[in-house]
């Protein structure tokens, strides 16, 4: 391994740009911390740049995620690049975005943040010093670069740091190690809303699967629906059967999953399903590409033969990348469970919070496993890297279960995660401590004079909004699809080894 040609240092490192990076360097900056933001990408948001934002609200309609993924959302609605907030009986809400015009204020909110930006950067190892974690070695387009820091966090989605430097993680379900299904979302364009929302009308389609069994909610729906800039898909089974009995359908999935978008003729496909991925495998990672390349086509020419609305559609754009759901978790002073989330548990450290429910692709087969949840806290010890210090983590590499993690994953819950770890790592260099000697008290105030919700200034249940659009049981059925005929085709869900 050659030496590294430059050393840079810096009070905070982060890695990676998406949902929960973007915020946790913005944060780190913001509040006094000279801040490095590594990226390997040649854009910031990662997957925040791909797709609406789920998870602002809890099933009482209250605003749980504030702070800077409001911030950012207001700002997209005052240049014209956002929707408003659709509230959603199972999403609880959504939010439309520009994609293109997020990378610009990305940009943009960096720079106000004093925020030294790397991109093309890609983390090849990890500077271990004793039980420290010190930074990481680098390399881009001028070579080898060592990175110090006095606190790292791992926002790489795939937990990069933690794994180079020899920090605990997991992956997967407990059963047999398989991640969620991951997903390469792309647009169609030309769409008909007139005919897309005739065809949500129409039951015999069931176009949200959620709302079938509860007539109530299904009535209240259908008075919102021609007003609602977003509308949320989960259900045509009859019709991609009816497809795939034709040959017209090889794709390992039942239901049309997707969004239509704000911008009146677009809707977000996400349907793509690669089982039996392996994300920290290269090989693996390629091979899901080539599959979800392959089902493109075949959905698009689905969407333009059977569905109402997308008789003249056509392909549009494709993200540029693969949306996984799921990779090494790494284990915290706290690993968040499904139970404290189903309990909607508050912590005394807590630092942020969520409401979106547990929303799992399933890794070896169709359509998801869904359990509603209450509103829930996130600690801060769900945050620091168990075992070494100078290592801090939010995202999808947060400490949590498989299960716990279907929920957290969401945009902006990972966002207030990465506000709560930026704050944190600012005041542990400002004060000359670590992490775990911080005063919860003190990160908490600062948290609130910046506008983040951990549960001080919650709400109480929106009534009216309640009234108008319903809410889904705690405790709904389950739904089928675990290891069914569908995905069974494909041979996708090699056991692990």
């Amino acid at each position: 391994m050659s030496s590294p040609t430059t050393t840079h240092r810096t009070q905070v490192l982060v890695i990676g740009s998406g949902a929960a990076g973007l915020t946790a360097a913005i944060a780190a900056g913001r509040n006094g911390a000279d801040t490095i933001l590594v990226e390997n990408a040649g854009f910031l948001g990662g997957i925040s740049s791909t797709l609406p934002w789920l998870g602002f609200h809890d099933r009482d309609y209250r605003l749980v995620v504030k702070g800077m993924p409001l911030e950012f959302c207001r700002r997209l609605q005052a240049a014209g690049a956002a929707s408003d907030f659709v509230l959603d009986p199972k999403c609880a809400s959504a939010i439309g975005i520009d994609s293109h015009w997020w990378k610009i204020l990305l940009m943009q909110l960096m720079r106000e943040a004093g925020v030294r930006v790397l991109l093309h950067s890609q983390v090849v190892d990890t500077i271990r010093e004793g039980d420290r974690i010190a930074g990481v070695i680098v390399e881009n387009k001028s070579g080898r670069q060592r990175i110090e820091a006095g606190v790292t966090i791992d926002c790489s989605g795939d937990g990069d740091v933690a794994a180079r430097g020899g920090v605990k993680w997991e992956k997967g379900r407990t059963a047999d190690g398989l991640v969620q299904a991951p997903t390469l979302v792309f647009k169609l364009g030309a769409v008909s809303r007139e005919g897309f929302v005739a065809g949500c009308k129409n039951p015999a389609n069931n176009y949200r699967e959620w709302l079938a069994p509860y007539p109530d909610l299904w009535e209240k729906m259908m008075r919102r629906i021609d007003r609602m800039d977003l509308i949320i898909c989960g259900g045509y089974a009859a019709l991609i059967e009816k497809a795939r009995l034709a040959g017209d359908f090889s794709v390992p999935q039942t239901r049309i999953v997707g969004v239509k978008l704000h911008r009146n003729d677009e809707y977000l496909v996400v349907m793509t399903r690669v089982l039996g991925l392996d994300p920290t495998d290269i090989t693996s990672l390629t091979d899901a590409y080539s599959k979800v390349y392959e089902q493109i086509p075949v959905l698009t020419h689905f969407f333009q033969k059977y569905v109402p609305g997308f008789e003249r559609s056509y392909l549009r754009e494709i993200a540029p990348m693969l949306g996984i759901r799921e990779s090494r978790r790494i284990t915290g002073d706290y690993v968040l469970k499904a139970e404290d989330l189903i309990a909607g548990r508050v912590f005394d450290d807590a630092v942020s919070m969520g409401g979106y429910h547990i929303d799992i692709h399933r890794p070896a087969g169709t359509w998801v496993d869904s359990h509603n949840v209450r509103t829930y806290t996130i600690p801060l010890r769900s945050l620091i890297a168990g075992g070494v210090e100078g290592l801090m983590m939010a995202g999808k590499c947060l400490s949590a279960t498989h299960e716990a993690v279907a929920s957290t994953r969401v945009v902006p819950i990972c966002m207030g995660q990465g506000q709560a770890a930026g704050t944190a790592a600012a005041l542990a260099v400002k004060h000359q401590r670590s992490v775990r000697e911080l005063s919860i008290s003190e990160l908490q105030d600062t948290l609130a004079r910046q506008g983040a919700e951990f549960g001080r200034t919650l709400e109480p249940p929106d009534q009216r909004a309640i009234d108008e659009i319903g809410q889904l049981p705690i405790d709904e059925p389950p739904t089928t699809g675990d290891r069914d005929a569908a995905s069974a085709a494909a041979g996708a869900w090699v056991e692990r080894r």
